[in-house]
């Protein structure tokens, strides 16, 4: 299990970043996608919640629709 709070994204303690997951995994706005980008890999640097949040930006490219899959994928570019 991962201690997000122990990771850091753009904006400071990565303890957000497991509710954006499900936020977009039920809902998955643009908006909200854009926010989880912004976070993880602001202005191209890379954080420690970055790495932590791959499997799961793999399994939403694996099993999203077209869009969605579209998103995730631009989102595993970080790594």
């Amino acid at each position: 299990m991962t201690d997000w709070s122990r990771l850091s994204h753009a904006y400071g303690s990565a303890q957000d970043i497991p509710m954006l997951l499900d936020r977009i995994a039920s809902e998955p706005k643009p908006e909200l996608w854009s926010d989880l980008w912004s976070a993880l890999c602001h202005q191209g640097s890379v954080y420690s919640a970055g790495f932590a949040a791959l499997p799961w930006l793999a399994d939403m490219a694996d099993m999203a629709d077209s869009e969605d899959r579209g998103q995730a994928v631009n989102a595993l570019a970080l790594a």
